[in-house]
């Protein structure tokens, strides 16, 4: 019996029975199983949709939203659901091509006939020649864009020249390449991402864009929940007809909304999120968890304004 899009993906959707729609109908899956599926994983039907279509018909992804809501754990999950290998490429302001693409190394000591030397493939064209992966480039909006334009053969035809050597390499397969980013390519009109470079609209029109967010509260509960079951068990808290999960979340709301304000630079993940759940349970106390996971990692102004939201929410200051 195959596997189905609810099996995998735990969606629904309004207008189709997904536990009745095979997986592989969708788009080919590999027998990759470099990365165990977290079953605590909270996905949406919309998002799995666009992505697994994106996948199917290998067309570029431009996955974009704010800092910490979970754009490359995305891939990294729908990789691990389709068995197809995933390839996080992490780029910046100072990545080279060579890095991508390749260079000469030295090969062994020097011998009789000198140092000997051999090209050894970048990053980018290991990955790409992987049958079936995933290619993230991650951070895409940080790369130089004289960097970023040399992406332009590669998602118009599948291939890439190496200038060292000359060599065509082709993209094997069923590969499909994502952008990650925090902006949609163009400029930084919310001024918060220091760093991100406008990419040419030559590069941006090869790409389906696909804008996320952090999850809706409800979803972002149920990974609290789900990964950590006995978390509104574990601590007495003030009277209140709210559960701890349903606290979390609205506290990482509050605070993320600091950080679009500006007064705030940490972003407050996902990944933060479990953390404050986590440590919770091992130290039997919201605020010093809240302490461990976030709140330490802030300048003094900061800590003023998120310790305000945490007093709001729970009604005991911080120390």
């Amino acid at each position: 019996m195959s596997i189905t899009l609810y099996d995998a993906f735990v969606v629904t959707s309004p207008v189709a029975d997904t536990k009745k729609i095979p997986l592989d109908k969708v788009c080919s899956l590999g027998n990759c199983e470099q990365v165990e599926p977290d079953p605590n994983y909270v996905f949406e039907y919309r998002t799995v949709k666009r992505v697994l279509k994106n996948i199917g018909t290998r067309k570029p992804m431009w996955i974009h939203g704010p800092s910490g809501c979970g754009k490359t754990e995305l891939m990294v999950q729908v990789g691990a659901r389709l068995k197809r290998p995933v390839h996080v490429i992490s780029m910046g302001e100072e990545t080279s091509l060579r890095e991508l693409l390749g260079t000469f190394e030295l090969k062994s000591a020097e011998s009789k006939n000198g140092f000997e030397t051999a090209f050894q493939y970048g990053a980018l064209t290991q990955a790409m020649q992987n049958p079936g992966a995933i290619v993230v480039l991650d951070e895409f909006n940080m790369a130089p864009s004289t960097v970023a334009a040399q992406f332009n053969r590669l998602l118009e035809t599948g291939e890439i020249t190496v200038p060292e050597t000359g060599e065509t390499v082709k993209a094997a397969d069923n590969v499909t390449f994502v952008v990650t980013a925090n902006t949609s390519g163009g400029i930084d009109e919310s001024g918060i991402y220091a760093g991100s470079q406008a990419q040419n609209g030559a590069t941006r029109s090869r790409f389906s864009g696909l804008r996320v967010n952090y999850l809706p509260r409800d979803l972002e509960e149920q990974i609290i929940v789900r990964s950590f079951p006995r978390i509104n068990a574990v601590v007495q808290l003030p009277e209140t007809n709210k559960s701890l999960s349903a606290l979390m979340v609205e506290t990482a709301i509050a605070i993320r909304s600091l950080v679009a304000d500006q007064e705030v630079s940490l972003p407050f993940t996902v990944r933060n999120l479990k953390e404050w759940a986590g440590s919770t349970l091992a130290f039997r106390d919201i605020g010093e968890a809240f302490t461990d996971a976030y709140f330490d990692m802030l300048g003094e102004t900061e800590r003023t304004a998120v310790g305000e939201v945490f007093q709001r929410m729970f009604g005991w200051n911080l120390e």
